[in-house]
């Protein structure tokens, strides 16, 4: 048979010979369909004949009447495949497909072609078109691919035959898979999508296509693709728990994103991955049991990817943690070779980064040994050259220089030009620490010339390295050179670090000439560098990862060098506002200071820039001279401000030549310092420092240092030159005129006309931080200290909220007074006031006058306003600036008030007279004086301690209230530390000896202070944060740090059964205090100095200035270390001096003179070390221990009055008020803090307090319950905290028979306040979580939490825990405030949740899924507006901050009723006060009554009930209690044979046996009966109170419409 038998042959021979007749009759087109069909019949009779010529005949006659009939086109098709003849077969299907894009049939037989053609792609598309069209016929079509892919891969005969039994689903994941083996991506990805619309349940055939698929699209870099389906797979496995494809999808999402540089993410997906390593090991029971498809390979590898995940993003904590991982699976399963060498050198390259040296070397020396034992003497190198590096950090020079150089011959020796490189640079790095600049050169050079042309990296790297050489040897032309080289190669090449590096350098350089388009270039680069390092720096804040320390000193100057290029050019404005931006940066920085500027609504952001006006608006709210200084190594500034004139004058000096500002100012306080014999200060003094982070580092350093041989350095000849210049200076001038030459003397004038003891506060920089600047003498001998009082602060912006606690004391002491007044003459002025206000309401509103003011706002105006001390400099016009300052912003919201200097002279003269007029308004109206009988008040007292008289009348019980000032002292100081503690991650041993000299001082100061010290023990922190935010005047003398802002106090008594407390439980830092809010007038603090150290002050007073921003007005310290007899003298007198009342800086005066007084410390060493920072403030000590006294009466008052139950002074409200919901979950939360606290001491009290709510829940639905007795257990009665839980919940005890121990349960009759479900979950929770130690730490550390952060976690957890796929940052508007909250934050790191980066991850192991749950119970017990349902699903519109409570609106419209006119009378008691029947009401009127009275009847319906209820529990318990009774004792008792006898029985004395019960006497009896009577009668009581608590409710819209 021939090929191509279709087209080929002339259509001339198809036809009949009749048909070719002339004249022939034409048909009609009837007649042409039945001569179609026929054809196409004896056509197809034909094919099935195999006579394939034949039919093609016929099939070409019917196509000459039809020639685009689809049937005929597909059968010719079809006989042409038959026949051999494919090429026709493909034009015909061609043709039909074209024709027919959905026909199945068309693309079936074009498959069939073009499978015979050999074009296995077309023909796999063709069977896949056919499938999806026509799926019937999925078993067939399925074949035919399977059998073009079996030739397009070359599948083995055993698979095909499988292929052949399975289904049609199956059978294209199957050939999916092998296209996939052959690489054959593209079609292999068609054929798994048309597997994908099959309707099926094979979960496990799914997951397989769905990860071919997406490893199919992975290699084809159809990244955002593959990532979507292999999280689809994710999903699929975790649904169907198939850890096999979980592990499969997750490891290839971290590749991907690893390839797709979003580290992040990868660590996201390989922290999952340990999640699912958890589950594993929980389920198989041991990590060395884990299933086959968790290789070695994988555990190993997933703990490298995320050490160096870890380190890319800068969390080299978490990075070392993965790296040490790595290393010991290296170790465990016994890994050699390369793998092994590389594990130590990452963990030890780690280490090196983190300044764990010590480690370091160990993880060098180790892959030093793998390499050598490997045969590896490249890695033998790079092992030199790291152990180089890191005694290089260690100062061990003659070591490092030797590693190094045997570094560079092995690599010269190798010709390696990267290693080279390598380690020319290392070499070249650790001469340049060693000063060996000249040396340096040779290697950086040597690295440049080395590099290809094509490695500009690294040459832009050798070239600023090489300039960092030139700048250190002064040769700044050849420097700019080569940092301009490098800025220019990293900028075509974009290497922005390399490039901000090079201006950085260039802009240093630039800000020491004189030319000015010098100094504009240096101005230029700072003012790009400061926005990018202050970026950098945030960054890593807010990622809490590694901030290298060269950002912050990069940072610190350009600022100076901005202030440099500023004086330069004269710009003082410009150069004050850098100098104060950079200031503040001490503070602002700090994570609780940030938190509070996000939520505040009236600050700015912490690291805005204030302009020079701003400055000058903050200086005009107080009465001293700021004195700001700004420190630099070649100006020495000084900006004169005083308020009301703003800047007055700015000075620059410049030092001498060839010197260093800086260093002149050190050399000089230097001097100061000389005075003392520091070997005998060591043992005058305690130690009260901490361990420095870096103590054993430095100690290494000196040893090093003081063993090799020191290099002679540059600059070392010009210092000793200017030593002698400053010896001869001295011999000429004291030290103290020195310094007042320096920086008084340039504005003596200004300082001489000040009046004496006027108030300067000095603004330091750098070393003048500890500068004392009381001790400068001027040119008649005169000590600062005599002519100023001088207080310090270290930025502008704590003068502003050292201004604003001032005021805030102020409105405290206002609101005392205003109080006190209020309740004068029997409280007779505040009825007058709100009963005159509420009858002339009306004719108030019309006339507009001040009624409508808040009355306490009208007579005390001081709470509106800052009170003037002392008289204040007029301003110049224009010279106040516009913008708003903190205390500017609170006056706004808080006054509506003219001016506080107009107003003061009328608050005096008519304060007297207000009072009088309201309670003449008052008493002017008969029913009011009726009503409250003030016509019979008379004053038994002229005058009281608080100016509250004492006032009686013969119809009435007046009101008398003792109003006591809250002023209180403090001391806190030795307090009781453990053997050991956890510091800085190492274990820190205080030793066994307490601080004695603290200990002598804290009491001494506390006699002066007349209280008794905190010490020992007792010393807490958590007693220290509640106790100090309500002292006035603090005294602290303990361990601390000033470098890091640290106070240490007894660890908090948190029973967790913790061996070794952690720092979070003693340490009280500056985020701590600043989380306050303080009101003390002075803190002093004596801490954080070793005598062998020779510490000073730290620069920017983070300390005192975090007392400060927590509402503090001063803080006393010293600048170093005195002697401890020389502090107690010194405090003695400060104190002494306080008695009667005094300014601090005066009573300072008074100290620094006894000292100078006495010969062992009249040296200014000793006297001149004592400064306060803050504000001079005035501190009367008598009327704070008055204040003290005054509490101490009202608790003793409080105390008799609640043990006898009677009301000595003041009669109690009529009607008690009922706690909130939001105050009872609020006491909820502290009763479970207590019983959490003390869970390891007692461990079974909360499963009892569970067992007991458990049994009131059923008694309240099941009363017959009530009929059995309960006992209450051992456990309960003495642990701390359950009874007072019990007693919350309405609980009361019966005791039973002669014994009060385990006394009978009476369990309460009703839910009261819908607390028992609440408590009764919540206790369940707590079992829960009580295993772990660190979240029961921290929990306790936060409750009670208030609702709002409630209800932002229970949102956070419940997207956690039902939506994971949800990816939450730590920027999200919902986490950020819980975030930024330091202990809510520890609360939530506890429960598993971890940053990475700005993501919020949760480590979902199944640990962290059991105490995420216990949480989530916990808090939605506690919750006031959550639902239960956020447990179980995820519903958002539960989501968000719920309230329960209602606006105005949500109240309907109030009506007035003049008939009755309910009014709310003293004590809560209310009346009617329009008489019966005497007004007639109206229709609206008659309609609210008659509402009204339904309301009432219902309410008083509902508490019938509840009495009916609370009698028959009563009867039942009773009756309980009195059949246990009666069982016991109304059996006949048998009398045994023998019975035991106790001892001692004599023929005087009758036997008493052993087990004898008492019985009870009648009085006991009545007792038990009477007591049973009373908490009867108790329960009604509360009924009764709640009774008329909601009746009050139901009248008190009308009280307001009167």
């Amino acid at each position: 048979m021939e090929r191509g038998g279709g087209y080929s042959q002339s259509l001339a021979h198809s036809f009949s010979l009749p048909s070719l007749v002339e004249g022939s009759e034409p048909i009609s087109e009837a007649e042409e369909f039945v001569e179609m069909n026929s054809l196409r019949e004896r056509g197809d009779k034909a094919l099935k004949v195999k006579d394939f010529t034949g039919a093609i005949r016929y099939y070409n006659e019917a196509l000459e009447i039809d020639e685009q009939n689809p049937d005929v086109l597909l059968a010719r098709a079809t006989a042409c495949i038959e026949m051999g003849d494919y090429i026709s077969a493909q034009r015909d299907t061609e043709f039909l497909v074209g024709q027919e894009p959905d026909n199945p049939q068309a693309f079936k037989v074009q498959g069939q072609a073009l499978q015979y053609l050999h074009q296995y792609k077309e023909a796999l598309t063709s069977y896949l078109t056919a499938l999806d069209l026509d799926p019937d016929s999925s078993d067939e079509l399925t074949d035919l691919i399977a059998d073009v892919a079996a030739q397009f891969c070359n599948i083995p005969e055993e698979t095909r035959q499988a292929l052949q039994e399975m289904d049609s689903y199956k059978k294209l994941s199957e050939v999916g898979v092998s296209l996939f083996q052959a690489k054959k991506y593209k079609i292999c990805i068609k054929i798994l999508e048309a597997a994908q619309k099959f309707q099926t349940n094979q979960k496990g055939i799914t997951m397989r296509i769905l990860l071919t698929l997406a490893n199919a699209h992975s290699a084809l870099k159809h990244t955002d693709k593959a990532i979507s389906l292999y999280q689809e797979c994710l999903q699929t496995a975790i649904a169907t728990h198939d850890q096999i494809y979980q592990t499969k999808a997750l490891v290839n999402i971290a590749t991907l994103y690893l390839e797709n540089h979003d580290t992040h993410q990868a660590i996201i997906y390989y922290e999952k991955l340990l999640h699912l390593e958890a589950e594993l090991i929980l389920e198989t029971g041991s990590e060395d049991t884990l299933p086959d498809f968790w290789t070695k390979e994988l555990q190993c590898g997933l703990h490298l990817n995320l050490s160096i995940a870890y380190k890319a993003i800068g969390n080299m904590h978490s990075a070392i943690k993965h790296a040490k991982s790595y290393v010991k699976f290296i170790e465990k399963y016994g890994f050699q070779g390369k793998l092994r060498a590389e594990s130590y050198h990452n963990t030890g390259m780690l280490n090196e980064i983190l300044g764990n040296f010590k480690d370091a070397i160990n993880n060098y020396n180790k892959y030093l040994e793998e390499s050598k034992s490997n045969g590896d003497k490249k890695g033998m190198a790079q092992a030199y050259g790291c152990l180089g590096s890191v005694y290089a950090a260690l100062k061990n020079w003659k070591l490092s220089i030797t590693y190094h150089e045997q570094y560079v011959t092995m690599a010269s020796k190798f010709d390696d030009r990267r290693m080279k490189i390598i380690a020319n640079e290392m070499l070249a790095d650790t001469l340049m620490l060693k000063g060996d600049y000249e040396e340096a050169v040779e290697p950086f050079e040597e690295m440049i010339n080395t590099c290809v042309r094509t490695d500009y990296r690294t040459r832009a790297t050798g070239l600023c390295k090489l300039g960092h050489v030139y700048r250190a040897l002064k040769r700044n032309q050849y420097s700019l050179y080569f940092y301009e080289q490098a800025a220019e190669l990293a900028e075509d090449f974009e290497f922005p670090e390399i490039e901000t590096l090079s201006h950085y350098n260039i802009a240093c350089i630039f800000q020491q000439s004189t030319q000015l388009l010098e100094l504009e270039k240096a101005l230029k680069y700072f003012h790009q560098l400061v926005p990018y390092y202050e970026t950098k720096v945030r960054e890593h804040m807010a990622e809490g990862s590694h901030c290298p320390e060269e950002y912050r000193i990069q940072l610190r100057e350009c600022y100076d060098g901005i202030q440099t290029v500023h004086a330069k050019l004269g710009n003082k404005d410009e150069c004050l506002q850098f100098a104060e931006a950079y200031r503040k940066r001490t503070l602002t920085m700090t994570h609780n200071y940030q938190a509070s500027a996000m939520t505040s609504q009236s600050h700015t952001a912490p690291w805005d820039m204030w302009s020079v006006d701003r400055i000058a608006r903050v200086v005009s709210q107080q009465n001293s001279t700021i004195l700001y200084y700004s420190l630099l190594s070649e100006y020495l500034l000084l900006w004169v401000l005083q308020p009301g004139a703003g800047l007055v004058r700015f000075y620059s000096k410049r030092p001498n030549k060839d010197c260093n500002m800086i260093d002149t100012v050190e050399e000089l306080l230097n001097g100061i310092r000389e005075d003392c014999d520091w070997k005998q200060l060591t043992s005058e003094s305690e130690n009260k420092a901490l361990p420095l982070r870096n103590s054993e580092l430095e100690m290494t350093r000196r040893r090093n240092l003081k063993l090799s041989k020191p290099c002679n350095q540059d600059g070392t000849g010009e210092s000793s030159e200017s030593a002698k210049l400053k010896g001869e200076n001295k011999s000429e001038k004291s030290v103290q005129r020195q310094l007042y030459d320096l920086l008084f003397s340039p504005i003596e004038d200004i300082l001489s006309k000040l009046p004496k003891e006027s108030p300067l506060i000095i603004v330091p920089d750098k070393a003048l931080h500890h500068c004392p600047f009381n001790v400068l003498q001027d040119f008649l001998n005169r000590y600062a200290f005599k002519r100023f009082s001088i207080t310090y602060l270290p930025n502008i912006l704590l003068l502003d909220k050292v201004v604003s606690n001032e005021l805030n004391q102020l409105r405290l002491k206002d609101d005392l007074d205003f109080q006190r007044q209020v309740h004068r003459k029997g409280g007779m002025a505040n009825l007058s006031n709100r009963f005159d206000l509420n009858e002339d309401r009306q004719s108030s509103a019309k006339s507009g006058d001040m009624k409508n003011v808040d009355s306490k706002k009208i007579s005390h105006p001081r709470l509106l306003s800052r009170p003037l001390r002392s008289p204040m400099i007029a301003p110049k016009p224009g010279m106040l600036p516009k913008e708003k300052t903190m205390y500017e912003e609170e006056f706004k919201q808080h006054s509506q008030w003219l001016s506080p200097r107009s107003y003061r002279g009328l608050q005096i003269g008519q304060e007297s007279f207000r009072s009088c007029d309201s309670m003449k308004s008052a008493t002017a109206n008969p029913k009011f004086e009726r009503m409250l009988s003030f016509g019979t008040f008379s004053t038994l007292t002229s005058v009281t301690s608080t100016g509250t008289d004492i006032t009686s009348s013969s119809l009435t019980i007046t009101e008398y209230k003792q109003v006591s000032c809250k002023d209180k002292c403090l001391v806190f100081g030795n307090p009781s530390l453990p053997e050991r503690l956890m510091l800085h991650d190492r274990i820190w041993k205080p030793g066994l000896e307490e601080l004695t000299s603290s200990k002598r001082e804290a009491i001494h100061v506390a006699n002066l202070l007349d209280v008794i010290p905190v010490t020992g023990p007792d010393a807490s922190k958590d007693k220290f944060m509640k106790e100090i935010e309500q002292a006035s005047v603090v005294h602290i003398v303990t361990y601390g740090c000033w470098q890091e802002g640290y106070i240490v106090l007894a660890p908090s008594p948190v029973d967790a059964g913790e061996d070794i407390p952690t720092e979070e439980s003693y340490i009280v830092s500056a985020d701590d205090i600043l989380g306050l809010k303080l009101r003390a007038q002075i803190v002093v603090l004596n801490v954080g100095y070793n005598p062998y150290r020779k510490d000073t002050l730290h620069s920017g007073y983070l300390l005192p200035s975090a007392f400060l921003a927590a509402g503090a007005q001063c803080v006393l310290t010293t600048m170093w270390q005195l002697p401890d007899v020389a502090v107690e003298k010194f405090y003695s007198t400060f104190y002494m001096a306080l008695q009667h009342g005094n300014q601090t800086c005066t009573a300072m005066t008074s100290a620094i003179l006894s000292l100078q007084d006495d010969d062992r410390f009249s040296s200014p060493f000793y006297w001149s070390a004592f400064v306060l920072i803050g504000k001079d403030v005035n501190i009367n000590l008598n009327q704070i221990r008055h204040a003290m006294l005054d509490q101490s009466i009202d608790q003793s008052e409080a105390e008799v009055e609640e043990e006898l139950g009677k009301e000595y002074l003041n009669p109690k409200p009529v009607l008690k008020p009922v706690r909130k919901k939001d105050e009872n979950l609020r006491l909820l939360q502290t009763h479970l803090c207590t019983l959490l606290r003390n869970h390891a001491k007692h461990p079974q009290v909360i499963i009892d307090l569970i067992d007991l709510l458990d049994s009131s829940l059923k008694r309240l639905h099941t009363e017959d319950n009530n009929r059995q007795t309960t006992l209450l257990s051992d456990d309960i009665m003495n642990g701390a905290g359950a009874l007072d839980l019990l007693k919350l919940l309405g609980f009361h005890f019966q005791a039973k028979g002669t014994s009060l121990q385990n006394p009978y349960v009476v369990y309460p009759h009703w839910n009261r306040d819908e607390l028992l479900i609440p408590t009764y979950d919540s206790l369940r929770s707590l079992v829960e979580i009580s295993g772990d130690k660190e979240l029961v730490q921290c929990l306790c550390g936060v409750l009670p939490i208030t609702q709002d952060n409630i209800s932002l976690i229970i949102d956070l957890l419940s997207v956690t825990k039902h939506a994971p796929e949800i990816q939450l940052k730590v920027s999200d508007l919902s986490v950020r405030p819980l975030w930024i909250n330091i202990k809510l934050k520890k609360v939530l790191m506890a429960t598993g949740f971890h940053q990475i980066g700005m993501l919020l991850n949760f480590n979902r192991t199944p640990a962290n899924r059991h105490l995420l749950m216990g949480i989530f119970q916990l808090l939605l017990s506690v919750s006031q507006s959550k639902s239960q349902v956020l447990l179980y699903r995820l519903d958002v519109n539960l989501l968000g901050t719920g309230s329960d409570s209602k606006s105005i609106s949500d109240y309907p419209e109030l009506v007035r009723l003049p008939s009755l006119a309910p009014l709310i009378l003293p004590r809560n008691q209310l009346r009617m006060s329009t008489p019966w029947l005497s007004k007639t009401e109206t229709q609206p009127e008659m309609e609210e009554k008659i509402k009204l009275a339904r309301n009432r009847h219902e309410l008083d319906e509902n508490f019938k009930d509840y009495l009916e209820r609370a009698k028959t529990w009563h009867q039942m318990s009773v009756v309980a209690q009195a059949n246990e009774s009666l069982n016991k004792y109304g059996r006949p008792k048998s009398s045994p044979n023998k019975v035991k006898v106790l001892p001692g029985a004599t023929a005087s004395t009758s036997r008493i046996p052993v087990d004898q019960e008492v019985v009870l006497l009648n009085p006991e009896v009545d007792q038990r009966r009477d007591y049973a009577h009373y908490v009867y009668q108790e329960r009604i009581q509360t009924i009764d109170s709640r009774h008329k608590n909601e009746t009050l409710k139901l009248y008190l819209p009308y009280v307001n419409s009167c």
